[in-house]
């Protein structure tokens, strides 16, 4: 994936962290000037990417959702 995404070893230790991260349910990377994107989401996130919706909408709501922590 390292070289599809053409990362130099910094971004690909802040990616590795990311991923790792317990608080990182979802993380979209896109190169620029692709149109290939990679998803890396948490199995146990409760909320689920449904097939039949766009991914932008599902995204644009994910991105709408309160903060860990925070009240609707």
């Amino acid at each position: 994936m390292r070289e599809h995404l053409r990362l130099n070893w910094l971004e690909w230790a802040a990616l590795k962290l990311l991923v790792k991260s317990p608080r990182v349910g979802l993380l979209v990377l896109k190169p620029f000037a692709s149109r290939l994107a990679f998803i890396a989401k948490d199995t146990t996130d409760p909320v689920e990417l449904v097939d039949d919706e766009p991914l932008s909408m599902q995204l644009e709501r994910l991105y709408h959702q309160p903060s860990f922590g925070e009240d609707e």
